[in-house]
């Protein structure tokens, strides 16, 4: 069964990737990529520009480029411009799905599957009508719950006890409304940051995508669930008046610490003090 995936430029879609390619790429045809979730018109809050930052300029304008120049053999994870190289998986960018030339791409690689991770376009019934085995979507959050973008956000500022991922499929070009395969919970964890809580969940998204692609690969049935339409909720962008009551609860965004551990896993090696600590700079290969 060839796969292509439909995935976002950003560090989470990354790590996701890392975690499924040592077991799928060599059924993997093609990674497509978005450059950002929304449309041009998209405003989010201010404040979450800090998170922006982190989750795409920093890891791809900075980490990504030095660390793929210097091909840390130790490292465990790779940035989008190394994995056609550690996995031979061809990757590309989709400005748009309204051009017949990008709808092209897709098309010539002839995927039996699709496999969605954060990807920042509504995919429609034309590119939904090309992969005979269907869509799957792995959505950061519970459905019905938690429609729409950072559903990791909205539990949080909620009070929920706890946070999911969805693997669903796409049937429809409405936004996370396809039939629930499976869902995967974690615990919410107080001292820890919404970004540590939003990388948190792709561990046990991907397992769920390898189950479901196993499945397949056998012939067995992966039958969605419908969702109640009138349950739960769709959530945008936060508003600023969002992202102060966060605040006002406690949560971070990220902590240094998060930032400093995801880039020692891609290669970029933190100077340590003399108690060991991560010191906030890196040696000279990052």
């Amino acid at each position: 069964m060839k796969i292509a995936f439909l995935v976002n430029r950003d560090i989470e879609s990354n790590f996701a990737l890392n975690l499924l390619m040592p077991e799928l790429h060599r059924s993997v045809v093609g990674i497509f990529v978005s450059e950002r979730v929304g449309g041009s018109r998209t405003a989010p809050a201010r404040m979450l520009g800090q998170l922006a930052f982190i989750e795409q300029e920093l890891f791809n304008d900075l980490v990504f480029p030095l660390v793929d120049q210097t091909r840390q053999v130790d490292a465990r994870y790779v940035g989008f411009g190394e994995l056609p190289r550690r996995f031979g998986v061809p990757v590309q960018t989709l400005a748009t799905l309204k051009d017949p030339s990008e709808l092209r791409k897709l098309r010539d690689v002839r995927a039996d599957l699709f496999v969605s991770i954060r990807f920042g376009k509504i995919l429609g019934t034309e590119v939904l009508g090309l992969p005979p085995r269907g869509v799957l979507n792995l959505h950061s959050g519970l459905l019905p719950q938690y429609r729409g973008v950072l559903a990791t956000f909205r539990a949080l500022l909620n009070g929920d006890a706890e946070i999911g991922c969805t693997l669903h499929w796409i049937d429809s070009p409405a936004i996370d409304a396809g039939g629930i395969i499976e869902t995967a919970r974690l615990p919410v964890a107080k001292e820890h940051s919404l970004l540590w809580h939003i990388l948190s969940l792709y561990r046990p998204g991907a397992s769920l995508i390898m189950d479901a692609v196993r499945r397949l690969e056998r012939g067995e049935p992966v039958i969605g669930t419908p969702q109640d339409p009138s349950a739960g909720a769709y959530y945008s962008f936060p508003t600023e008046d969002d992202m102060i009551r966060f605040a006002t609860l406690g949560w971070r965004l990220f902590d240094r610490e998060d930032v400093l551990e995801l880039a020692e896993s891609y290669g970029c090696k933190p100077r340590r003090g003399v108690n060991g600590a991560r010191s906030g700079t890196w040696q000279g290969n990052c």
